[in-house]
């Protein structure tokens, strides 16, 4: 994430406004119907931007007569969320009216997905929490991985343009507005706690230390403030680093103990239940979370067996990759553990160890490249810097993720680097591929290439196509031989196949089967062979964002099964290059849709 997401650019609730879709002005229009849907989703899509001016930026939208925009942040408040869940319903009825018959291929397609996305945002502001431009919903609106202290201090600091002394006013504007988005949120928190839904008090305890971190840490030094004010010295201004640390102490740090507050006053209330089952109409929002993260209609349950059955399948491959290092004795998961806990892929606990990881992720990024042709039919790849999670987040957040960067700045391939020696040497090489190339960065870089994209194939995301590709890149990268000469990395690949696999397990059996979160810890450390301070970590991040650990696995996997049907179909006119290429330049798209547009590729 994109990574958890990793990540990529949120927005807040307010990202249920009816998101629209535009396609190049003046294409050819072939089919009747074609120009009525064009401008449906040209009308909604700057709608939209005009209502989230966050996404606004990412998109560069913020621009000539939309340029307000760029000194304001997405309102986050209940009534805007009320106002985005009529605008989805509004929408969906427009596009609803649009008669499919006539529709070119491409315009029929466009429709399916603006169809899936009007209709699972209607379905997900039926409920509590929030949903993002991913789709991917929480039942809580501020947690240890979600709210605007987690998500502004990088974009309002590293990813907000500034270029001249109009960007530079609207970045005052945009750090006095993380003000009001604060109590936005602090508001929405004891109006959900009102109603039942409070984040288990684990989450509490992580969330409150690391607002806390904000608060209460140096402000010239945090990603709020240090990225713009060092952008904004290169223009030979004066004062700005004063005026951005009085807005800081006058209205920010106030905005963060009111939220304090605000979570230490439900605290009370808060159960150590990891689940979201015990939420008002659980069940009916883990069904609807999974449905929205895979993009597909596996039940629950179905889902859980599936998980079990591809970790059985992956560590049958893993015990003959260990037997063939000598390592025959105790389980898999043991072994695994064993190889977690052998020096010889550790680096020290010190900023020289630090400093080695970030050195050989740039270094795998590299070798990767440099075999891409061999793959891939496009290979550009956008500049990308490899960089340490903001030590005020790293506590609550993932291993890594990926983050686009803003206009005209380098992507950026972010490790948590709290304890290096979580990230072992056998598996960074993986994670890598992941996040950057052939994975998200390279994903992200390819898409950029590609002019003739309508804009919504931009702006929109589904984890199980992002988060599915990237997990598929991995595999990929393997094939490519990228591990001929280092068999512990191949088994690091496979062990993060089995990783994924098993979070569709533990978060199936947290949501659905009402594990507790010490039984899900367990049984990820035990089979999966994770490191338990990790796998902590990870199992918080499942219970406030359900459904999404899910995602990976299974769009990877429909992603391979629809590689190996073209093959079949095609035999010796199947060309991995060009199937990699219509995968990477349709743009982000449900499953269903994926499937089907490979299949017409596979047919022609």
């Amino acid at each position: 994430m994109p990574s958890d997401r990793r990540e990529f650019l949120k927005v807040s609730a307010s990202a249920g406004v009816a998101l629209g879709f535009a396609s190049r002005p003046g294409r050819a229009l072939a089919h009747s119907n074609d120009a009525v849907l064009e401008a449906l989703l040209q009308s909604h899509c700057e709608t939209f931007l005009a209502r989230s001016p966050e996404e606004a930026t990412a998109a560069n939208f913020d621009i000539g007569q939309n340029a307000h925009l760029r000194a304001r942040l997405d309102d986050r408040s209940l009534a805007a969320r009320e106002r985005d869940r009529r605008a989805v319903k509004d929408a969906l009825a427009q596009l609803r009216a649009v008669p499919v018959q006539g529709l070119s291929e491409r315009a029929a397609l466009d429709r399916d997905v603006a169809l899936y996305v009007y209709e699972t945002l209607d379905r997900l502001l039926g409920f509590y929490g929030y949903a993002d431009l991913n789709l991917r919903p929480s039942p809580y609106v501020v947690s240890q991985m979600n709210g605007a202290y987690y998500w502004l201090p990088d974009f309002i600091g590293g990813r907000h343009p500034i270029t001249d002394g109009a960007d530079a006013e609207a970045y005052f504007d945009r750090l006095s507005g993380l003000a009001i988005a604060l109590d936005q949120e602090s508001a929405r928190i004891r109006h959900d706690a009102a109603i039942g839904v409070v984040p288990p008090e684990f989450v509490i305890e992580k969330t409150v230390a690391q607002i806390k971190n904000l608060r209460d840490g140096p402000p010239l030094a945090s990603a709020l403030l240090a990225p713009a004010i060092a952008r904004m010295q290169a223009l030979d201004r004066r004062g700005d680093a004063e005026r951005a640390t009085h807005i800081f102490r006058q209205t920010i740090q106030p905005a963060l103990s009111r939220q304090i507050e605000a979570l230490e006053a439900v605290r009370a209330q808060a159960v150590d239940t990891a689940g979201v089952w015990h939420l008002p109409d659980g069940d009916a929002y883990y069904a609807s979370a999974v449905q929205a993260n895979t993009t597909t209609d596996i039940a629950p349950h179905d889902l859980h067996e599936l998980g079990l059955e591809q970790c059985a399948s992956l560590l049958s491959r893993i015990d003959a990759l260990l037997k063939a290092q000598g390592m025959s004795q105790g389980t898999v998961g043991e072994r695994i553990a064993a190889l977690n806990a052998d020096q010889r892929f550790k680096v020290s606990n010190d900023d020289a160890g630090r400093e080695k990881l970030l050195e050989l992720a740039r270094r795998h990024v590299e070798n990767i490249t440099a075999k891409l042709p061999e793959a891939f039919g496009i290979t550009a790849v956008n500049p990308i810097v490899v960089r340490r999670i903001p030590i005020a987040v790293e506590a609550g957040a993932p291993g890594a993720f990926y983050s686009e960067g803003a206009p005209g700045e380098p992507s950026v391939y972010s490790l948590n680097l709290r304890n290096p020696a979580e990230h072992l040497l056998w598996r960074l090489p993986t994670l890598t591929h992941h996040e950057a190339v052939p994975g998200h960065h390279f994903q992200y870089s390819v898409l950029a290439h590609a002019p003739s994209l309508p804009l919504f194939r931009r702006i929109v995301r589904f984890s199980a196509y992002t988060e599915g590709y990237a997990l598929y890149a991995e595999q990929v990268a393997a094939e490519l031989g990228i591990f001929d000469d280092d068999p512990f990395g191949r088994i690091g690949e496979l062990q993060s196949q089995l990783f994924r696999a098993a979070r569709i397990v533990v978060d199936t059996g947290l949501h659905h089967k009402r594990w507790t979160k010490d039984e899900a810890i367990r049984w990820m450390v035990e089979n999966a062979g994770e490191q338990p301070l990790s796998t902590e970590r990870e199992v918080t991040r499942y219970s406030v964002y359900p459904g999404q650990a899910c995602s990976f696995k299974v769009g990877a996997t429909r992603i391979v099964d629809s590689r190996e049907a073209a093959r079949e179909r095609m035999g010796p006119r199947f060309d991995i290059r060009k199937f990699h290429d219509l995968i990477l330049t349709s743009g982000p798209m449900p499953m269903a849709v994926m499937e089907k547009a490979v299949q017409q590729w596979a047919e022609a």
